[in-house]
């Protein structure tokens, strides 16, 4: 019985500490009733067993040095709760006696009586708006009050004026008062009506007089209404009770249904568990939304409730403990994909380097994390070794890039220059300024990254283009526009990569015409007792010397490219 009485003050100390006062004070009867019970109990038990009434001495027990020290404790915040009140009780006061003070003073205002009456009605209002005072001081303030306003009708000499008005204005608002009281006959929430009712009685209080014609009237309305929104509010508490059995009935089918979910419980993998743990979560959600079950039941159902709940975390508890162990392997991989991040997150070999962390990112995709809980730290790591480089290669282009802005400057003007140029009479004073135009455009340097393949096509189709004007023979044409071709390879984003991949493409052109070389030559062994004039051999060694001039002109091509290649790689090496 103790300790449901302790539980009860323990509950009771959640709340406000003046509002629970007198279940406090109930509870400590009861608690006193019981010591008191056990007191004479072990007393009778002493005599009886030979001891003397006067050397029985009934120590204190646990459960009672409990319930002491939560009734210190209620003391303590009861006292802070009071003290409280106090504050605002007397604020509310000083409040109060200054529009006393202030209504007293209208009489200063007696030359204008229109604003006598607002400034009244504005401190009327603003009387109602302040708070409680303490019981004690209400009887006198609100005489002081009342007698300030009249003494302001009375000063002003329009008291007999304006009686009539301020009787009809109370009647109205008291009816308004009325009516809110039996607006509180339409609410559920019944602690907020009683508090309300309390407010809408120190209204009604507080109103002036009203008609004597109509007062009889308006009180019994008054009584009635009361009367009918206490009895609202007593319904209400019964139906609390009501609403409480069925929770109970409620809360039994939820753990029913919780009992048949945990017996035939059979997961096999992190996502099964996870999204089982939603459906269980619902179900302690639906039970948190059922509400309190009647106080003797309430305890011992939750307890049931939890310790189903407990049992199944518990074995997800289990299941993800030898989960832990596959995730090992899966973590040993990424620390290793970590660590060569780290290590090249430092690196300015832009090109090379940021292939490396792109691979390193599809090998990290191959390992996914299947609910590993470290995933986001790991992940996190490996995303700011690589955010570390390729934020550097960033700002390192975007530095390069507003470096070469004045190379784009020369270069546009170099475009300029070229669209309008004009190939004159003089074919060797056309080819010196071509090649002088390919030289400037060399020779400013690289531009921003984003405008350089723009510029580049510009140049070079409008180069292309002068070149096939040019009245010289085609191989001269064709090796002046190959040499443009490097020229442009050679301003390329990555010029290594675009002569290497231009070399391996000569190389193949190369192979395929030695092949086509060694077919027509293997064709001339028909021809081996023919005569020289045959027009089939002609035609194939014909073809032969073709395919052996365009060797030569490839090979030629080729032997340029290396070269190229060779002067970039040889300040690296």
């Amino acid at each position: 019985m103790k300790k449901e009485l302790i539980s009860k003050l323990e509950e009771l100390l959640t709340k406000e500490a003046g509002e629970v006062a007198l279940e406090v004070r109930q509870l400590q009867k009861e608690f006193q009733k019981v010591w008191t019970i056990e007191f004479e109990k072990a007393k009778q038990t002493f005599i009886e067993e030979g001891g003397k009434a006067k050397e029985f001495d009934y120590p204190k027990q646990a459960e009672d040095l409990e319930f002491e020290k939560l009734l210190d404790k209620f003391k303590a915040l009861k006292k802070q709760s009071d003290e409280k009140l106090l504050k605002e009780q007397d604020k509310n006061l000083e409040i109060r006696l200054e529009i006393i003070s202030k209504i007293k003073d209208l009489s200063q205002l007696s030359e204008n009586v229109g604003a006598a009456i607002k400034k009244l009605q504005e401190l009327q209002n603003q009387w109602k708006a302040t708070g409680a005072v303490s019981s004690h001081k209400y009887k006198e303030i609100q005489s002081d009050y009342s007698k300030a306003v009249e003494e302001f009708y009375y000063n002003l000499k329009i008291y007999r004026d304006l009686q009539e008005h301020d009787l009809k204005r109370n009647y109205e608002l008291k009816l308004e008062i009325l009516e809110k009281i039996k607006n509180l006959q339409n609410t559920d929430k019944a602690k907020e009506a009683e508090h309300s009712i309390k407010t809408f009685r120190n209204e009604w209080d507080e109103v002036g007089p009203v008609p004597n014609e109509k007062w009889e009237e308006l009180k019994l309305a008054y009584k009635n209404a009361l009367d009918e929104t206490y009895a609202k509010i007593k319904s209400y508490y019964k139906g609390i009770e009501e609403k409480k059995e069925n929770n109970l009935k409620a809360k039994q089918e939820l753990i029913e249904k919780l009992k048949d979910f945990i017996s035939n419980i059979d997961l096999k993998s992190a996502t099964q568990w996870n999204s089982k743990t939603e459906e269980i979560i619902k179900i302690q959600n639906d039970w948190k939304n059922i509400g309190r079950t009647t106080e003797k039941e309430n305890e011992k159902i939750w307890a049931e409730f939890r310790n189903l709940c407990d049992s199944f975390f518990d074995a997800k508890k289990t299941f993800f403990a030898s989960l832990n162990e596959k995730f090992a392997e899966n973590r040993k991989i990424k620390l290793a994909l970590i660590q060569k991040a780290e290590e090249l997150q430092n690196s300015t070999d832009w090109q090379k380097t940021g292939a490396q962390l792109i691979k390193l990112q599809e090998e990290w995709k191959k390992h996914p994390a299947n609910g590993d809980k470290e995933e986001p730290k790991l992940f996190a790591r490996f995303r700011k070794a690589c955010n570390a480089f390729f934020d550097s290669k960033k700002g390192f282009y975007e530095n390069q890039d507003a470096s070469f802005e004045g190379n784009l400057k020369m270069k546009e003007e170099i475009l300029s220059k070229l669209n309008t140029f004009q190939l004159g009479s003089d074919l060797n004073a056309n080819r010196d300024a071509l090649r002088n135009f390919s030289k400037e455009w060399n020779d400013s340097g690289m531009v921003p990254f984003k405008e350089k393949k723009r510029v580049n096509e510009a140049f070079y189709n409008k180069l292309d283009e002068l070149y096939n004007l040019l009245d010289i023979n085609k191989k001269e044409k064709a090796t002046l526009q190959y040499q443009s071709k490097i020229d442009r390879l050679l301003s390329s984003e990555s010029p290594k990569d675009a002569l290497s991949k231009e070399a391996d493409y000569l190389k193949k052109l190369i192979d395929e015409v030695n092949n086509s070389i060694r077919t027509y030559e293997n064709n001339l062994g028909f021809f081996k007792y023919a005569k020289g004039d045959n027009p089939l051999l002609k035609e194939v060694e014909e073809k032969i010397n073709t395919e052996k001039q365009k060797m030569e002109e490839i090979s030629s091509k080729r032997k340029k490219v290396i070269e190229e290649l060779a002067k970039l790689r040889e300040p690296a090496n």
